[in-house]
């Protein structure tokens, strides 16, 4: 495996186009550990085809982690996961995956107060 990002200095962009920085090394296993780091807050946008794996290194906490969560707009609004019900305070309209949710009333969780109200959502079988 390749670790091609441990001397890159942090730098701001706006639209980005990954093929821009890694030209000629699509195909191989690459180490990205650090790319999210510098270059994911500042992008305006970001795209892809195909999967998108991110946090795969984190391990899943009971009743979830602020530290390891998908954050969007200016109100902090989350995606969260966890096993258990959610313990985390997050912002109002986050969303809490439950990853030993076994019925139709404890996969999912939505934040109903700005603090640790968690409300189930109950999906189909």
């Amino acid at each position: 495996m390749k670790t091609i990002f441990s001397k890159l200095q942090p730098r701001f962009v706006s639209n980005f186009d990954i093929r821009q920085l890694l030209p000629g090394l699509f195909g191989q296993t690459l180490d990205m550990s650090g790319l999210a780091a510098l270059i994911l807050p500042t992008l305006a946008s970001l795209s892809a085809t195909g999967t998108v794996t991110a946090l795969s290194a984190t391990t899943t906490t009971s009743g979830g982690a602020t530290s390891a969560a998908l954050s969007m707009g200016s109100s902090a609004i989350g995606v969260y996961f966890g096993s258990g019900a959610p313990t985390i305070s997050a912002a109002q309209g986050s969303i809490y995956l439950r990853t030993d949710g076994s019925s139709t009333s404890t996969r999912l969780y939505v934040n109903t107060t700005g603090s640790t109200t968690w409300t189930n959502v109950t999906t189909a079988a």
